[in-house]
């Protein structure tokens, strides 16, 4: 079986945030046996010299021997951990945490990039900062988004995992990911799906596309039409990934589909993963009205799988 993540970056700071950052990475490095790597970004002052040419980015030397100090006890703190081998790190420049963090997993072939949240949150929920929002909006790779607190835990078990899931094929590439981890680290699988119905007149129904023949048809026969269809569909789906998780699913109906998830998801959920929109360009983390909504009150870790360069395999 194929690991969800081969090479997975940590965004990192000296503060709580980082170490929420740093925990999560580790803990989704050791599920997947992952390479891990820490890498801090430190702020540039581009300069122009007479005659020539902007020169590199270039940083106070005490601030980047602070940020390298820094850096260099982190990845020895999270190389300790149980399931971690070897921990990189990398001190880059750059105008932003956020572009610099986007070029560096580009440059080092990163599957996963993994942030904080904002400290300006409440503990154990996610709030995304800047870097979170740039990032989720154009990261070359998923992104998963750690919560206030989340180094702070105990015991950081992986016992629950749930995916949203809407038939899309960023949707079924959330479904794969999740599936592997569920099998990885012994978790059970909650499969949330949630149906928005149409609008329609008082008392009666006009089914969803596909559903024969389209006529006006009552509300209660036209739910129930439609919450069949979306079982085979999920059947089918669930099918193809074979044997080796406990799998629990749950479709419902409702016109907040972000409110639905994370009620569903409650607070028993350990991760939540999540697919991208469906355009954009590919390959990139991209989120959409209903999946910015579900990170941002997020009780769990969150992760956003990239959109695909084409359907499924």
């Amino acid at each position: 079986m194929p690991a969800p993540f081969d090479r997975i970056l940590v965004g990192y700071l000296p503060t709580e945030q980082g170490a929420d950052a740093g925990a999560l990475g580790v803990d989704l490095a050791a599920a997947s046996g992952a390479e891990l790597l820490l890498v801090s970004i430190v702020g540039g002052l581009w300069i122009e010299r007479a005659g020539e040419h902007i020169g590199p980015p270039l940083v106070h030397s005490g601030s980047r021997d602070r940020a390298a100090s820094a850096l260099k006890e982190a990845a020895a703190q999270l190389a300790a951990a149980p399931g971690i081998a070897q921990v990189e790190r990398r001190l880059e420049a750059s105008s932003s945490a956020a572009r610099g963090l986007h070029d560096t997993a580009v440059s080092e072939h990163a599957d996963l990039l993994v942030v904080g949240s904002s400290h300006h949150g409440a503990v154990g929920r996610v709030l995304l900062g800047s870097v979170g929002e740039r990032l989720l909006n154009g990261a070359p790779c998923a992104v998963a988004i750690a919560p206030r607190g989340y180094a702070l835990h105990e015991s950081r078990r992986t016992g629950q995992i749930a995916i949203a899931f809407d038939g899309s094929p960023e949707a079924q590439l959330a479904l794969r990911t999740a599936h592997d981890l569920a099998i990885r680290t012994e978790a059970e699988l909650h499969v949330l799906m949630v149906i928005e119905p149409p609008a329609a007149i008082p008392g009666q129904f006009v089914p969803i596309a596909g559903l024969e023949p389209v006529i006006a048809i009552e509300r209660a026969e036209a739910l129930q039409r439609q919450e069949q269809a979306a079982q085979h569909a999920l059947d089918t789906v669930l099918a193809q990934l074979g044997d080796g998780a406990t799998i629990h699913r749950r479709i419902l109906f409702g016109t907040d589909p972000a409110s639905a998830i994370l009620e569903l998801a409650g607070a028993n959920i350990d991760l939540l993963v999540l697919g991208s929109r469906g355009w954009g360009p590919v390959r990139r983390a991209l989120v959409g009205s209903v999946s910015s909504a579900v990170v941002r009150h997020a009780q769990c870790p969150v992760v956003v799988m990239p959109r695909l360069a084409t359907g499924p395999h």
